[in-house]
């Protein structure tokens, strides 16, 4: 199993908890990123993303071999959706040539960040899914931050790790990251501020919602529906 690598090459790939096509969806592989196989059974293997570091298990009839000693330069896919090579590749895909629909890795950008956000409004929420098809709330920040030139975790959780503190709202900036938590303290969601009283998550879907020091307010229902724990900044 050692030095055996691979890449999506299709549009999207599920990445499952356990080798069982019921098992969990935990995340997916967009096109173009790259993994190590780290263990594998007849029809499945398991897999640590290069992007990432996140694991689990992949159909062994969707992997592509890959030598890393050769990587091309790429580009990122910048808009909700594009067509590639005869395949339809959502935001945060990784391709080896310019497109209309394209960008090179930049510097970290927070008008970036957010531009790349709000494209995705309206993109159903999906447990474990990273596609203007369906993306959860920490892959949904991700993708955007991969647009704007910044690499981060998969997980809200680990996501939290990352910046620095903003005290007050009052001093948050467009493009600064909402964590909010459970009744146990637990990180359970997260969102990028669009100013010191708007927030766009992906919650039922990327939605732009109001906050406050509580937290995150839904002017449909008239209640807060995340607590907030705290904001950082990472731009």
């Amino acid at each position: 199993m050692n030095n055996k690598h691979g890449i999506c090459s299709l549009s999207v790939i599920p990445i499952r908890s356990n080798p069982s096509h019921e098992s969990e969806l935990v995340s997916e592989l967009l096109y173009g990123e790259t993994y190590d196989v780290v263990d594998e059974n007849d029809e499945w293997l398991y897999i640590k993303t290069i992007c990432d570091a996140y694991e689990g298990w992949i159909r062994k009839l969707q992997h592509t071999d890959f030598d890393v000693n050769q990587a091309e330069k790429t580009y990122i896919v910048a808009s909700p959706i594009t067509n590639f090579d005869g395949k339809v590749l959502s935001m945060g895909s990784f391709i080896t040539q310019k497109t209309p629909d394209s960008i090179q890795k930049c510097e970290p950008d927070a008008e970036l960040f957010t531009k790349a956000a709000k494209a995705l409004l309206g993109a159903p929420y999906r447990w474990g899914g990273k596609t203007i098809f369906g993306i959860d709330c920490s892959a949904f920040v991700q993708v955007c931050a991969r647009v704007a030139g910044l690499s981060l975790p998969r997980d809200a959780s680990q996501q939290a790790s990352k910046g620095q503190i903003v005290y007050f709202l009052d001093e948050v900036k467009a493009g600064d990251i909402a964590f909010f938590k459970n009744a146990e303290g637990k990180i359970v969601h997260v969102g990028i501020m669009l100013s010191k009283d708007t927030i766009i998550h992906s919650s039922g879907c990327v939605r732009i919602d109001a906050i406050d020091q509580t937290g995150i307010f839904n002017r449909e229902t008239k209640r807060h529906t995340h607590q907030l724990a705290f904001i950082k900044r990472i731009f």
